[in-house]
This record gives structure tokens, C-alpha cells and sequence, in this order.
């Protein structure tokens, strides 16, 4: 039943196909393109009739027109640039405006074939696009042959086809089964900025449905090596006013992926006050991509972009830091402010991030009397929302409103400094002392018993040190007998307190068996599954819950839900020694039984 209900979900998220053979002129093609976009970013072109000569330009890429790995990567972000895992990134950019040079140009002449194909489609479809969303007479003309700038991107995998020799990876299972080592893809995540990029091939790319949040870490993949991809970008969002959204692709870049990006020229404005042309934002999504790049050519403007995260950050941590002190005061009967050590829990939970003592310290360098922060009497930092009348609370503007402004304040004289930009918010140092009123009180008894010393002194005659302060009673030497007690009650309490970590070992992994239950419950059954691959799901899976798991613990729960469902769950060990894990259709009543017998036998045989 669960594999209907997946196929169905596929279907209802497949990317929209527009068929060439069907609707080819501009008439027919505009309103079908006004429809895709007013709900997708993302779509499929079928039966172009150049897609066999591209598909053999792109076969001769992988194998004879290799990229110069001598040019390196200039100013401008063209050229060649190595990355991981033996992959190459080729990338050159043009621009019709003579004001903007671009002068390393691309001698591959396979790649410049595929480059002069996808401009004529890639500028057509360009065009449609922006007609389609973008009511503006003069940004619907903005971009023509005369007035265009691409980007062209080639990733070359110099491993060679490693996912193509899948056969050597194979396996026979104990049951007679072939299994298949599943080889999991390194994805890059991109968001292009300009109005279309373009794919020749339709292949190693996942995209994010529209029917998901940009926070979900859920993926649809594409597979359709017979298409072209077309994905809009973050310049036509931002002239639709509203009309078009979009989101981030992500691309294999082992799969030899290129693409073409399209914008008007780059001397173009943006529209909004202060957000300049359309270089300046090509030139902060090249700064982000390839920041070692950016260090050698931009320092500058790199740290700026690295300080503005950090203020992104700053500005979401003040607004949670709010929420968590509202609820906290609202939830306290006494006035004793909560320690700080105690709020940071809940506090990185909200924020989806582990949070420290020091980040909430920086809230303090921007506002430093936006909170109550100092130490009690156990040493222990304390932290509070401090007193306001109520008649200046509902005068004045709200607090996050005034910590922003000073935030902006804050960066703006950061960077209009001479100095050297720094990247992240100082910590706010604090004083290692309690109050004031706790401190004139401790120095007044300091005062009050430095005077009656001094009265005691200057009543006795002379100075001198009574000779039972420097007599020390003989030890009494311990017997054989009282040493080996004291070893037994060591061993004792070691091996009890061993026996007790192992108990609450033992109830953690058997309170994360249902979480682990319904992740494997999700998955497809009678399908092999390796160890490996399920241990770093469930630990992805569990990575933002109140108690987070690792390998070690993941595995220990698959071999321990193995032996409560031993009928159902099955487990071989191939060569090399890695488990592969297949189970039927699972009945979670029946597992609940189950388990819990399984944890009145495990709490029985604690209490023997």
C-alpha cells in the first residue's frame, strides 16, 4: 500500500513537460508559460530538435575536450577551478555592454557549440518568461540579443564515470538476491540569480516543489536524459512584484553538468534604492559561491557579506531570546532570574542551532542594557528582561524594533571604518563580580572584621603562636584488613555505577526504538537496505529531537528492534562484514506489544 501511495506522490510532483512538437511559436508558447510559472520555477522541454547534436557534444566533453586546468580562476570568476573529490569547475561570463570587460573567453569548441545552441533557446525562453510575469512595459524589453549577459558553467568529474561501475560494487546476499551498493551523490546547492538557466541535459539535478517550505530538507530528483531543464531565477522574482516565486536547484556535479544563466546586461538597475545593478548582485553570489576565490580578489567584500550573516543571526537570536524570557517570567511565581545555562536549551532548540553562552554575550555588545546578565551566588551567569513602567512600554517603540536600529547602527559604522572589516560581533565581556548592594555588603564585613582583629591585637602585649598549632597527632598506619575493605567497596561502587550507566543506556535505546520504528515504517519494504545508509538516515532523521543519536546508537537500535521483530525484520552479513537489512510490511500495534514486553524484560532482569 505504502509503495501506490509513493508512485502516486510522484506523479502529483512531477515537473511540467512542454512538448516542442505541440506548441512551438511565441503565440502558443506564452500562455502556457503564464501558467507554469504563476505555480512552478522549474520546468521540462521535450523533443527539441537539436537534442541529439547536444547530447553527443556533451558525450565528447566527458571524454576528449577536456577542461585547461592551467588558466586557474581570474577577477572576474572565469576560467578553471578545481574543487573536491577530483571535480573541475569551468565557468566564463559575457556581457554584451562594452563598459564591463570580460576578457578570458572559452576555447573548448565542443563547449562553445553547446553555449551557441542553448543562447538562441535559452534567450527565446528568457524572453517568454519575462512577458509572462512581469507587468512593466520597459523591463519587458530589457533583454534582446544586443542586450543580454550569460554565464556558462561546466563541471567536469576527472574520476570518470565512478557511478557508472556500479557492477563492481555488486554482491550475491545469503538468500540468492543481487544487491546493488547504492553510491549516495554529493549535491551542490544553487540559486541562480538571473532570469533563466538553462540544462541541456535534464539529468543529476534535484529540484524543491513549490508545495514545500524553503526550510524542508526535501528534494524531488529529475531524471529525464531526453529533456532540457529550464529554472528560473531570483532577477525575474524580483521584477514579477509578487507574481513568481522560485527556490534553489541542486546539481551533481560528478554528472558533467552544464548550464547557461541569462540576465539583461549586467549595468542594468536592479529598481530598489540602494541595491544597485545587476553586477553587484552577480558579483555577491560569486563572492558566496567561491569564497576562497573571493579572499584572494575581494577580502573586503567577502567580510562584509560574512558580518551580515552574523548580524542575520544576531537579529533572530534577540527575537527568540524575547520569546523564551516572556514565557519564562510568565511561567516563574518568584522574582529570581533564571540561570543562563538553563534557558540555552531551549533556546537552540527555537533557534534550530546548538546556541552558547558567548552568542548570547554579543546580544549584549550591540545592546548592552537589552538584558540583566550577571552572576549569582553560585557563580552562575543569570539572565533576565529588565524592568520597564508600564506607560514608557506603551510609548516607546518595541524592543526589537530599537535593538535592530542599533544593530544597523552597529554595522554601519563597522564597515565605513578604515580598518580591516571584521566578520563576526565581539563578545560582550562581563564583569566577574555580584551587584553592587552584594558587594558593599561583603566589604563592609570585610571592614567590620579587619577593625575587631586590629582591637584584639593591641590589647595583648607581644606576638606569639601557641605550640599546639605546630603538633600533629601520629597517624595510625592502616592493617592489610582495612585496605582491602576499602579496594572491595571500590570495586563495589565501580561496578554499580557501571551497571547504572548501562541500565539508562539500555531505557535510552529502547525510548529511541519508535522513533527508529517510523523511519523504517516509511521506507519501502522488501527492499535491501545496508547498515550504513540506515544509521545515517536515522541519524540525519533524529539529528534535530531533544536527544540526538549517532552511528554507534543507530546501529544498536536496528540489531535491537531485529531481535524484538524477528519474523518480520531480517538481517545478512555479506562480504567485508557489512549487514543488509530487509523486513516485510510492519504492523505498529503489534510492535508496540512487543516492545513493551521487551522493556518489562529488561526492567525485570535489572531488578535480579
Amino acid at each position: 500500500m505504502s509503495g501506490v501511495v509513493n508512485s502516486k506522490r510522484k506523479q502529483l510532483l512531477r515537473v511540467p513537460v512542454i512538448d516542442l512538437d505541440r506548441v512551438s511559436d511565441e503565440e502558443q508558447l506564452l500562455p502556457v508559460i503564464k501558467a507554469v510559472l504563476l505555480q512552478y520555477d522549474t520546468f521540462l522541454l521535450k523533443n527539441y530538435a537539436n537534442k541529439a547534436v547536444l547530447d553527443t557534444l556533451l558525450a565528447g566533453l566527458a571524454t576528449t575536450d577536456l577542461p585547461d586546468t592551467n588558466q586557474g580562476f581570474d577577477a572576474n570568476f572565469t576560467g578553471t577551478l578545481p574543487l573536491e573529490d577530483n571535480i573541475w569547475l569551468e565557468q566564463y561570463i559575457s556581457d554584451t555592454d562594452p563598459q564591463l570587460h570580460f576578457d578570458r573567453k572559452c576555447k573548448n569548441e565542443s563547449l562553445n557549440l553547446i553555449y551557441s545552441r542553448l543562447f538562441k533557446l535559452g534567450l527565446f525562453f528568457a524572453q517568454l518568461c519575462v512577458k509572462s510575469v512581469i507587468s512593466s512595459s520597459e523591463l519587458r524589453d530589457c533583454i534582446s540579443s544586443s542586450h543580454c549577459a550569460t554565464k556558462l558553467t561546466r563541471y567536469f568529474n576527472d574520476n570518470g564515470y565512478a557511478h557508472d561501475a556500479a557492477d563492481a560494487g555488486a554482491t550475491m546476499l545469503p538468500t540468492g538476491d543481487d544487491f546493488q551498493y547504492q553510491f549516495e551523490r554529493d549535491y551542490v546547492t544553487l540559486l541562480p540569480t538571473g532570469v533563466l538557466t538553462i540544462f541541456p541535459c535534464a539529468n543529476g539535478i534535484r529540484y524543491k516543489p513549490s508545495t514545500m517550505a524553503a526550510t524542508d530538507n526535501s528534494w524531488i530528483t529529475i531524471d529525464e536524459p531526453d529533456c532540457l531543464l529550464l529554472h528560473t531565477g531570483t532577477l525575474l522574482v524580483r521584477w514579477s512584484q509578487g507574481m513568481h516565486t522560485t527556490s534553489p536547484l541542486q546539481i551533481d556535479p560528478s554528472a558533467n553538468i552544464v548550464s547557461l544563466t541569462i540576465w539583461p546586461s549586467l549595468t542594468t538597475p536592479i529598481g530598489g534604492e540602494g541595491d544597485g545593478t545587476i553586477a553587484n548582485q552577480l558579483l555577491e553570489q560569486q563572492i558566496k559561491a567561491f569564497p576562497k576565490v573571493a579572499q584572494q580578489y575581494y577580502p573586503r567584500e567577502l567580510n562584509i557579506l560574512k558580518l551580515q550573516e552574523a548580524m542575520k543571526f544576531i537579529k533572530e537570536l534577540f527575537i527568540v531570546c524575547e520569546t523564551v524570557l516572556s514565557l519564562n517570567a510568565l511561567s516563574r511565581s518568584t522574582g529570581v532570574s533564571p540561570e543562563l545555562h538553563v534557558l540555552l536549551p531551549q533556546i537552540s532548540n527555537m533557534m534550530k542551532r546548538k546556541i552558547v553562552q558567548d552568542d548570547i554575550l554579543k546580544l549584549l555588545t550591540i545592546w548592552s542594557d537589552a538584558y540583566v546578565v550577571e552572576l549569582n551566588s553560585r557563580g552562575e551567569l543569570t539572565m533576565s528582561l529588565p524592568k520597564r513602567d508600564n506607560l514608557v512600554t506603551l510609548t516607546n517603540k518595541s524592543r526589537t524594533l530599537a535593538f535592530v536600529e542599533r544593530a544597523e547602527s552597529w554595522y554601519q559604522q563597522v564597515i565605513t571604518s578604515k580598518s580591516d572589516v571584521i566578520t563576526h560581533i565581539p563578545v560582550f565581556k562581563i564583569n566577574k563580580r555580584r551587584s553592587s548592594t552584594n558587594f558593599k555588603t561583603v566589604s563592609g564585613n570585610k571592614v567590620q572584621t579587619k577593625s575587631s582583629d586590629t582591637n584584639a591585637l593591641s590589647n595583648s602585649r607581644y606576638l606569639a603562636n601557641k605550640k599546639e598549632n605546630f603538633m600533629y597527632k601520629e597517624k595510625t598506619p592502616d592493617s592489610q584488613a582495612n585496605l582491602m575493605d576499602r579496594l572491595r567497596e571500590r570495586e563495589r561502587r565501580s561496578a554499580a555505577l557501571l551497571s547504572q550507566r548501562q541500565r539508562r543506556y539500555q531505557q535510552f535505546l529502547a525510548m529511541k526504538m519508535t522513533q527508529v520504528f517510523d523511519i523504517l515504517f516509511s521506507l519501502t519494504w522488501g527492499q535491501p537496505y545496508t547498515e550504513t545508509y540506515l544509521s545515517s538516515l536515522v541519524v540525519d532523521s533524529l539529528q534535530d529531537s531533544n536527544n540526538p543519536i549517532g552511528t554507534k546508537e543507530a546501529s544498536e537500535i536496528l540489531t535491537g528492534l531485529q531481535d524484538i521483530l524477528p519474523m518480520e525484520i531480517s538481517v545478512h552479513q555479506v562480504d567485508g562484514g557489512l549487514k543488509v537489512y530487509r523486513w516485510n510490511s510492519l504492523d505498529k500495534n503489534r510492535f508496540t506489544k512487543l516492545l513493551e514486553i521487551h522493556k518489562s524484560k529488561q526492567k525485570g532482569d535489572q531488578d535480579i
